[in-house]
């Protein structure tokens, strides 16, 4: 493993948008890690909850390197990401990580001694844990080993990717052109063209912890449909089945997080609307009806 004190310079990225509540023990994770050639910079997207000025208390406090960008309009996440990556990154490496997630102590020394001994991967994930903001439990994002290598195919249909921590080649991403700005999902639409060149790398330690809150943006429905049909739209002409494929399987987990979420009568219905004619689309009808009659009663 590589010694703290040597190593390459990582840029970690951090975006936020009112997110105070959560800032001090997401930066804190950055700056407590056991790799120290690392800068942090941290870009707050207009936030008007007090998010920049309490980020801008930990890092003044910390010892650490760091720049801010206090950005005067919301330049979403893709063009945050773009801004803070081409104003301040140095790094050899770039570690991304939204201000409401957290990391392990040893995510950036772990990370950083498999991409010195993988120089053909693009990008790294590693396994992970979700974490309950309101209850406090955790659980494993993979009980098995996700996918690793050439990959590009896992990635058009689901992407099977912890979005937590998430390392990249900074050479790769000046390559790529960094991510798309029109892009809401812009991370998938990232890992897609890394992963047409490039090998993805994986390891299966649990390294990262995703919160979930009331207001995760992957759980909105509405925004990852939208989001995804840019990408879906973007590329069907090149991979039509396999776009064709994506499609079901996203309305599956639509449905699935639907009659988790909100066991109702109107529910049900949004998620017939736009039913699939498959076994594990119907399945979901059904679990979805039958947890709207419990609801009603």
């Amino acid at each position: 493993m590589i010694k703290t004190a040597n190593g390459p310079l990582i840029s970690v990225i951090c975006i936020s948008y009112n997110q105070k509540q959560y800032i001090e023990r997401c930066l804190l994770s950055v700056i407590s890690q056991t790799y120290k050639n690392f800068e942090i910079i941290y870009l707050d997207n207009n936030s008007h909850d007090g998010s920049f000025e309490e980020a801008n208390r930990v890092l003044e406090s910390s010892g650490v390197t760091f720049y801010t960008i206090h950005s005067k309009e919301n330049l979403g996440v893709a063009r945050g990401l773009n801004a803070a990556i081409n104003t301040f990154a140095k790094g050899k490496y770039i570690a991304t990580l939204a201000c409401d997630d957290f990391w392990d102590m040893y995510n950036l020394e772990e990370k950083t001694g498999h991409f010195e001994k993988n120089p053909d991967d693009g990008m790294l994930y590693a396994n992970g844990y979700y974490y309950n903001n309101d209850t406090k439990e955790i659980t494993l994002y993979y009980k098995q080993p996700s996918v690793s290598g050439k990959i590009l195919r896992e990635l058009l249909a689901a992407p099977p990717i912890n979005p937590v921590g998430i390392f990249y080649r900074h050479d790769v991403l000046k390559e790529l052109n960094y991510f798309d700005p029109e892009a809401k999902v812009e991370d998938r639409d990232l890992w897609y063209r890394i992963a047409r060149n490039y090998s993805i790398g994986y390891l299966h330690t649990p390294l990262t912890f995703y919160r979930i809150h009331g207001s995760n943006v992957s759980f909105n429905v509405e925004y990852m449909r939208d989001g995804n049909e840019y990408f879906f739209r973007k590329y069907e002409n090149e991979f039509p089945v396999e776009i064709r494929q994506a499609r079901q399987k996203q309305e599956v987990f639509f449905a699935y997080v639907a009659s988790k979420n909100d066991p109702s009568f109107k529910s049900f219905f949004k998620i017939l609307k736009n039913y699939q004619f498959n076994w594990p689309y119907t399945k979901e009808v059904i679990r979805s009806f039958l947890k709207s009659l419990r609801f009603k009663m």
